[in-house]
């Protein structure tokens, strides 16, 4: 068993990708429409399996965030170099909500957000 996906809710599907796959770098994995009004739509960092579904409002049952209410989404990722992917992604225009700042455990973190108002946590290590 492994996992193969989260959800993270957003209000225009085709905005979200453009962040995911031209400002992240990341890979549509799977863009499916599976009705009328649902597209199945899945992106991951190149050479992982574990994909992040970007979920339209009205399939999931919840509201998407918005850049004025960001919420956390609960998922984490793992860096080679932090400051070094703060600096890129900064560059083109990821909003972050901090520098990288050390980590009691060693290394450092940084908080960014898509263009919806979902929060991600990036650190060190993985």
């Amino acid at each position: 068993m492994y996992i193969y996906s989260a959800l993270v809710v957003v209000n225009d599907q085709d905005a979200a990708l453009d962040f995911y796959v031209n400002k992240l770098g990341w890979e549509v994995r799977q863009d499916n429409q599976m009705s009328p009004d649902y597209r199945f739509l899945a992106v991951a960092p190149p050479g992982h399996s574990t994909s992040i579904v970007l979920g339209p409002p009205h399939i999931h049952g919840r509201p998407a965030p918005t850049p004025d209410a960001p919420v956390n989404s609960d998922i984490f990722f793992a860096s080679d170099d932090v400051r070094a992917d703060f600096a890129r992604l900064s560059a083109l225009g990821v909003v972050f909500d901090q520098e990288p700042e050390p980590m009691p455990w060693g290394g450092y973190g940084a908080r960014f957000r898509d263009v919806d108002g979902n929060l991600f946590f990036m650190s060190d290590g993985g």
